[in-house]
């Protein structure tokens, strides 16, 4: 696979709360996550690095043999809100903490998809970009119900509002989505300091030019044009993008 990945802190926060990682050579596939901290100014980062290194670490040890790769993901993501909401849980300073996370493990047949919360999976495939989640959020629940347009929840006072977080409750309720994919579709991974500021159909443009790369330093361009924008139209959040080509060759983040 071809992938890269860059997160920025944006133009108005103090810290970035973001986290990512990318897991190559991990049983037949690779391992790529996106969290999105929440809880105040030291806990949101706490939260996202703790899914980080969970997820991850659950991934490295449980992978492969006679278990089904999506249950293996949705165990580490169940593993990773447990150890959140007891760090939550045990100390005062953390006590409310949370993270999104949207994280996939993809061989050159198959992807997973596990996420909680509102940071986003996108896939390319045919000339079609589709988001392969479903925003767990107070806006996106009354857009399904046909309450609010998808314009207006753009600018809805409470659009920030998730309805579901990896670490506040005892139990994580994760969605599962996989899919066959293949030679050069395209996946991308990122937090809402992302979609709140881009809109699809921008986002679908910059997955074409990355679906085009055919090595690292092309990829990262697109990155960085793809944060760029972000930051020219405010950066109000921190903004996370990892993006992931079906190809033969390997990039890092």
């Amino acid at each position: 696979m071809l992938y890269a990945a860059k997160s920025h802190i944006g133009l108005v926060r103090t810290m970035n709360q973001d986290g990512y990682i990318i897991v190559p050579n991990l049983g037949q596939g690779e391992l790529y996550l996106v969290a999105d901290g929440m809880g105040g100014p030291s806990a949101g980062d706490v939260a996202s690095q703790l899914a980080v290194e969970r997820v991850s670490a659950y991934m490295k040890e449980h992978i492969g043999g006679q278990s089904d790769s999506a249950d293996v993901l949705l165990a580490a993501v169940h593993h990773a809100n447990e150890a959140i909401y007891q760090e939550a849980t045990g100390n005062p300073d953390y006590q409310g903490m949370g993270t999104t996370i949207v994280c996939a493990y993809a061989d050159n047949h198959q992807v997973h998809i596990a996420h909680v919360g509102d940071s986003r999976a996108y896939l390319l495939s045919g000339g079609e970009l589709r988001q392969v989640t479903k925003d767990h959020s107070l806006v996106a629940e009354l857009v399904r119900r046909g309450q609010l347009t998808q314009d207006e929840a753009k600018v809805h006072p409470q659009r920030n509002i998730v309805t579901r977080s990896l670490g506040t409750e005892p139990r994580s309720v994760p969605d599962v989505n996989s899919f066959t994919w293949q030679e050069a579709d395209t996946i991308l991974l990122c937090s809402d300091g992302l979609t709140n500021l881009v809109d699809d159909a921008e986002i679908g443009q910059f997955m074409q030019r990355a679906q085009g790369c055919q090595d690292e330093a092309s990829l990262n361009q697109v990155l960085e044009d793809m944060i760029e924008l972000v930051l020219k139209r405010g950066g109000s959040d921190n903004v996370t993008a990892l993006v992931v080509v079906h190809r033969e060759e390997r990039g890092d983040a």
